[in-house]
């Protein structure tokens, strides 16, 4: 009661002086340099309220167990805003038995990794190993022709059919438990065969007919680009991705032999993961090095079709793209378009162009419903903490 009581006080004394004197202990101090590529920078000098983190932290003491692992935000290709909070650490669909998140700690990024899968099958075509995404997936393995006899209308499915979940192949990885032998990710996970396991899997629509989202599509991704370059793609992520992010640590989940989990899994500090953020929104470049080309990240985080169009099962965006979501926040009657990398549980890697900002949250909402949600953190305390935004007239 006297905490609710005083968690109220002090929200009103907020919003009547606009924040808290420097020596309070719920101010927000200026993110740690760790000579990590990071400029660090105080909220006020990139022209933003540190009222509204206040208000934020406030909120989330409140709610208590919210689940919130770490919250980063980036301003104007400075980092300005990073805290970390308790969570239980998690993995292949299980709790590990580890807790607490700081700066140091990587992140499982579920279904996130599918955006870095999609920049590096545009690294992959930037770099002659791929012609086009429009090339047939069958092209790449010879070895499975066999599989167009049964069902010929595989043979229509291009690689931009996988980056837009809409290849129409049927699969199943969310109807029974992980741990279920039945479940088509464990097997995946334990076929021999991993990959024709997937091809082999029957159409359930003509590709490009329907918007169907599946892990299926992304982890032939990784191996079209395996097998164009010659190389396991975590390989070919550490030299022309990671290594050029100055990443240094990292994980990613084997299948089996040269098969890379490219779905999700990957693993990450939430400080990478902004530079993964930040290298988008600066169109391919990081540091002033071309990683990525420019027509790649703008056609990629574009949307290519709405998915509410087809079920409503993603109430949170309003397009998808090549394995990047679209979202438009509405704040003070204003519209910020944003493009992200999203993963099961609340991680988010969240750009927004107009804005010069990139947003990092992650959460262990991986078994409960989310007590608060991502979306509405950015939209209720980060944009509106923009000084200069008023209401349109």
């Amino acid at each position: 009661m006297m905490k609710t009581l005083f968690s109220a006080i002090l929200s009103f004394l907020l919003l009547q002086s606009g924040g808290l004197a420097s020596q309070d202990k719920n101010s927000i101090s200026v993110p740690e340099f760790a000579d990590d590529g990071w400029e660090v920078a105080s909220l006020s000098s990139v022209g933003m309220d540190e009222a509204k983190f206040i208000q934020l932290l406030i909120r989330l003491e409140q709610i208590g167990e919210h689940r919130v692992h770490d919250i980063l935000v980036v301003k104007d290709r400075k980092l300005v805003f990073e805290r970390y909070f308790p969570g239980r650490k998690f993995n292949l669909g299980q709790y590990t038995g580890g807790t607490g998140y700081d700066r140091n700690d990587l992140h499982v990024l579920c279904s996130a990794t599918k955006s870095v899968t999609s920049a590096l099958l545009g690294i992959a075509i930037d770099k002659g190993y791929v012609d086009s995404i429009e090339q047939k997936v069958f092209d790449f393995f010879p070895e499975y022709a066999s599989l167009l006899a049964q069902e010929p209308a595989k043979g229509k499915m291009t690689i931009k059919h996988l980056l837009t979940m809409t290849s129409g192949l049927t699969y199943d990885d969310e109807s029974l438990p992980y741990t279920d032998r039945n479940n088509d990710m464990n097997r995946f996970f334990s076929s021999h065969d991993p990959i024709r396991f997937l091809l082999e899997k029957p159409l359930f629509a003509e590709p490009g007919a329907v918007f169907d989202y599946d892990n299926c599509n992304t982890n032939i991704l990784g191996q079209i680009i395996r097998k164009a370059a010659n190389r396991r793609v975590d390989a070919f992520a550490k030299k022309y991705l990671l290594d050029p992010l100055g990443v240094a640590e990292y994980q990613w989940q084997i299948v089996r032999d040269d098969v890379v989990l490219c779905s999700g899994d990957l693993h990450l500090k939430p400080r990478d993961m902004a530079k993964f953020g930040l290298l988008f929104l600066d169109r391919g470049e990081w540091k002033g090095e071309r990683i990525i080309s420019s027509r790649w990240c703008d056609v990629s985080t574009a949307a290519f079709l709405n998915p509410n169009d087809y079920n409503h099962e993603f109430p949170w965006a309003n397009g998808y793209g090549y394995q990047w979501w679209r979202k438009t926040y509405e704040v003070r009657l204003r519209s910020h378009p944003s493009f992200f990398a999203y993963g099961w549980g609340g991680q988010c890697i969240i750009v927004i162009p107009d804005l010069n900002m990139v947003v990092v949250i992650t959460a262990g909402n991986w078994y409960k419903a989310e007590a608060i949600s991502p979306f509405s953190i950015v939209s209720n305390y980060i944009i509106p903490a923009v000084k200069f935004l008023k209401a349109k007239e």
